[in-house]
């Protein structure tokens, strides 16, 4: 990760013309804000953008829940007691057609399956049961820790972007949208703001979709690669 706080908010403040070294119309600690900001902003809009991977202790019986820095459970990949075999996700619909009582079979330590819903993203469900102790891997997203703008710009400036380099223009771009709202009582700043509100969103959702055109799982992967001959 070679991209820095301090190279993201010099990218804003060079677009702004904000030459003061400390910042005028928006201060480095305001842009810094922002950026902090963003990291909320972009999890929620793009859950994988910071995925951790993470073995879990579960609690007995079905139902369980992600840690509590966690924002969105995205998979539950394997059994780490025992034999590592892995979990697949079924619905909870088919498993109350198979058992309707499945939440009362059993414990076990090794999971088969795993049922979630989009309705409440923190909670997940484990088929058989969990006996105590049985732990797997999961794989969920959470918000990075925001940087401590108390340690002053000459510290903080020099700390990592906490997200894959290739969301820093992303990240740019959000500043300048929030900087530009900030005097949106102009009609040339508004349409700023709502331009570059626009490249930040668009940045993000193009990369899922690329992510999704060369993902190993995509159907024709294997038969015709990107950039491959058809």
């Amino acid at each position: 990760m070679a991209v820095t706080v301090g190279a993201i908010v010099g990218n804003a403040k060079r677009i702004l013309q904000e030459v003061g070294a400390d910042g005028t119309r928006w201060t480095n600690d305001e842009l810094a804000g922002w950026l902090n900001e963003f990291y909320q902003a972009a999890v929620g809009l793009k859950p994988d953008v910071s995925t951790v991977s993470e073995e879990v202790t579960l609690a007995p019986g079905t139902k369980q829940g992600i840690p509590a820095a966690g924002l969105r459970l995205l998979d539950v990949i394997r059994n780490t007691t025992g034999k590592m075999t892995g979990i697949s996700v079924k619905t909870r619909q088919s498993l109350d057609t198979i058992r309707r009582a499945w939440h009362s079979d059993p414990a076990s330590t090794r999971i088969e399956h795993y049922v979630f819903d989009d309705l409440d993203p923190t909670t997940f469900y484990v088929y058989p049961p969990a006996a105590a102790s049985t732990s797997v891997e999961i794989l969920y997203s959470t918000v990075p820790a925001p940087h401590d703008l108390s340690t002053g710009f000459e510290v903080y400036s020099l700390e990592s972007f906490k997200l894959n380099d290739a969301h820093a223009p992303s990240a740019t771009d959000y500043l300048l949208y929030r900087a530009f709202a900030k005097d949106a009582e102009t009609p040339q700043n508004l349409n700023r703001a709502r331009m570059h509100y626009q490249n930040y969103a668009q940045q993000l959702t193009g990369k899922r979709q690329a992510d999704q055109a060369y993902s190993p799982n995509a159907p024709d992967m294997s038969a015709n690669p990107p950039g491959g001959n058809a």
